[in-house]
């Protein structure tokens, strides 16, 4: 399943029909109000399609790794935004930044601590004051059902954790930070955890 799910359109389809790219945009609409003319950098964005999912006119940067999936992303939504195939490094943050909003979607279950925490300082330099960082993960739950955790073992992140440990990762490099649980946003059964991280104005 990690292999075919490499294939950008494959993705798309398997997060489509679990209900899971409908997850990303309600907990968007849920949980981060984006004001006109936002710079918003999206690290990791995958084949773009979130782009269609945000308003009009903002300033939008997404990044990836995976080359194929930039190619895909630029070719169908280019007239939305901007796509790069690169690493969110300090290089990047220096570049792209002063942004109003970075978003992580799906990503930090692919990094180990260390690295994720070196990453979150980048983004915190990144954002300008009064910035937020979202991000939105699988995560293990006490109690939740089979397929949950059956989906969540078989994920190619391998670093899943519980909601409190995305929790500690964020409180660790930014000032404020509200994380949400939810097991409600999409088709099959699956744990959200859902992090707002705040930059603070100077």
């Amino acid at each position: 399943m990690k292999h075919v799910l490499s294939v950008p359109a494959i993705y798309q389809l398997y997060q489509e029909l679990g209900g899971f790219f409908g997850a990303r945009v309600k907990a968007i609409r849920d949980y981060l109000p984006i004001a006109p003319g936002a710079r918003i950098i999206d690290i990791g964005c995958g084949p773009g399609h979130i782009v269609r999912h945000l308003p009009r006119g903002i300033d939008y940067i997404g990044l990836d790794i995976e080359g194929p999936s930039i190619a895909y992303a630029q070719a169908r939504f280019g007239g939305l935004g901007r796509f790069r195939a690169r690493f969110f490094d300090a290089a990047a943050a220096a570049e792209l930044g002063p942004a109003d909003i970075v978003m992580m979607n799906g990503v930090m279950h692919h990094i180990g601590d260390a690295d994720l925490a070196e990453t979150l300082g980048h983004v915190r330099a990144a954002l300008r004051p009064g910035g937020r960082l979202f991000t939105l993960d699988g995560a293990y739950a006490p109690g939740q059902p089979r397929i949950a955790k059956w989906l969540l073992d078989n994920d190619r992140g391998v670093h899943v954790r519980e909601a409190e440990g995305y929790r500690r990762l964020l409180e660790a490099g930014f000032d404020r930070v509200d994380m949400h649980v939810r097991d409600d946003l999409s088709r099959l059964p699956y744990t959200f955890a859902i992090g707002v991280a705040r930059k603070d104005a100077a």
